[in-house]
Parts: C-alpha cells; structure tokens; sequence
C-alpha cells in the first residue's frame, strides 16, 4: 500500500504542478501495478516479507513505455488495462477491508472517466463544454485516495487490544 500511495504522490507532483499528462499517466501504471502486488499478496496469505517476490511485476510498465515513446494514448490504454487487472485481482483477491478497497476502486474509475471527459475536447477536438466536469474530478479523487489508505488499517477486534493495551 505504501508503495502505491508513493507512486500516486509522484503521479500527483507530474500531474498536477507541471501538468505534464504524459509522465503522470505513466507513474499511475505503476500505483496499479503496487495496488495489483497487494492483491496478489492478501491471494498467497503472505505478510509483507513475500510482496518482494512481486517486485519484478513493476517491470511490466517500464517494458510497456519502453515500447510506447511519447504517445498518451497508448500509455492511457495501458494504464486501463493495469487498472482493470488491478479492480479484478482486489475484488477477488483482498479480504482485509475488501469494501474499503472496492469502493476506492470504484471511485477511482469515476474519477479517471472524469478525467477522460475533461481531456476530450483538448485532445479529440469534442465540445469544450465537456471540459465543466473538472470539479468531478476531485469530488471522486480524494475520497478514492482516502478509502484506499484506510484500508492498509487494521480494524480487528484483536488489533484494537492490542492498541489498547
């Protein structure tokens, strides 16, 4: 989870201070590809020591743009499919605030339709008009980031004795 909260800090830095669409879209592969590393971990049982046996699977967007060069709408269909894998594995896979998880998920994928809505008129010639969904954009954002980093806590009856103790 840390991992990819640390990508989403670096995506946010391209994305938002220098609104550079490419680089940011491409740093988000690799929040899917942490979040996908989760799952696979909550699949095995394993704790933390066994997600490092996942780290290679961050080989999987750097091979992707190593291919793609500068186009934003290859490296946006990879980014799809990563977060597509990502809301699969999750779904099925994590059972530790699985709810917590889904709906960040979810309220990811309006955000990123948000996005995708805003972006049409500059990069598809659509209306401009498209472009007021902006403020949606952060109405879905941050309580999908929220969600997801609560759901790295653990809520268990046993944890919170321990806390309290």
């Amino acid at each position: 989870m840390t991992l990819g909260l640390a990508f989403t800090l670096g995506a946010d830095y391209f994305l938002i201070l220098y609104n550079r669409h490419l680089i940011g879209v491409a740093v988000f592969c690799f929040v899917h590809v942490a979040y996908i590393m989760r799952a696979l971990v909550a699949r095995n049982g394993e704790d933390e020591v066994g997600f490092a046996r996942y780290l290679p699977l961050l080989a999987v967007p750097v091979i992707g743009l190593a291919f793609i060069a500068a186009n934003i709408f290859i490296i946006a269909g990879l980014y799809a499919m990563l977060f597509t894998i990502n809301i699969y594995v999750s779904a099925r896979y994590i059972r530790h605030n699985r709810v917590l998880v889904i709906a960040g998920l979810l309220l990811f994928a309006a955000c990123d339709i948000c996005v995708f809505i805003f972006n049409l008129p500059h990069y598809l010639g659509a209306p401009r008009w498209l472009a007021m969904v902006f403020p949606l954009i952060w109405v879905f954002y941050l309580p999908a980031q929220a969600l997801l980093a609560v759901s790295a806590v653990d809520f268990s009856a046993k944890r919170r004795a321990a806390f309290l103790t």
